[in-house]
């Protein structure tokens, strides 16, 4: 089965079209900055390269948190795409596709949205815990959680987030990520989970403010499946 995967919150909207098993190289395409409104249908276009919507047997969209416009536009576009196609839609969390699969142990992974801001997913046997907010306001939430001084595995540490991890006595052994095209990690999480469903039962993950939330391992086990 051929999926589509749309994403605008990891940088710039990309599109990417892949074959659940792997019978094709996938495809993929991108803007060059932030013209997702102008070029989307036309990167959408691209991709699919004369392959029409309706041979593609479902859809699937980054859910955020990241770049607030381009998290909205992407989102627009797969809901209308599969509504139009009638074809089920995926969601895939940015943390999910920042995250190598198969990533154990204890680990965070911080996702930049506007300057001097982030999320982060720390992931921890038994729970996940969510913060969103300022880097002193997730270096404290870290660090209430892991109980310093401790090293830590982080995915996306950049900026101002390490530095203020630093300062709390938290050891940041920082990981590169090997994304490429964001619509592509995308797509490769929703064909690995095999599950697509009803578009209006996609909601964006805007990660806006200061918060914190904690998820229950069953809840945990739910999103990463």
């Amino acid at each position: 089965m051929l999926w589509l995967g749309l994403d605008g919150a990891l940088g710039a909207f990309s599109a990417a079209l892949a074959a659940s098993d792997g019978s094709i190289v996938p495809r993929t395409a991108a803007t060059e900055g932030k013209d997702a409104l102008e070029r989307g249908l036309a990167v959408v276009d691209e991709v699919l390269g004369g392959i029409g919507l309706e041979a593609v047997g479902a859809l699937a969209v980054g859910t955020g948190p990241g770049g607030f416009t381009g998290l909205r536009i992407a989102l627009s576009y797969a809901k209308s795409l599969a509504f139009a196609a009638g074809r089920p839609l995926a969601g895939v969390s940015s943390y999910d596709a920042l995250e190598p699969p198969g990533a154990g142990g204890i680990f965070a992974t911080f996702v930049h949205g506007r300057a001097g801001v982030a999320c982060v997913r720390l992931h921890a046997p038994g729970d996940d815990f969510i913060a969103c907010g300022s880097y002193d306001t997730l270096a404290e939430a870290l660090a209430a959680r892991l109980q310093p001084p401790v090293e830590l595995i982080c995915y996306g540490c950049a900026e101002g987030a390490a530095p203020a991890l630093g300062e709390r006595g938290i050891i940041v052994r920082a990981m590169p990520i090997e994304v490429g095209v964001p619509a592509l990690a995308v797509v490769r999480r929703a064909i690995a989970r095999g599950s697509a469903g009803d578009p209006h039962a996609i909601v964006a993950d805007y990660g806006e403010g200061d918060y914190t939330q904690r998820r229950s391992a069953p809840e945990r086990s739910a999103r990463r499946t």
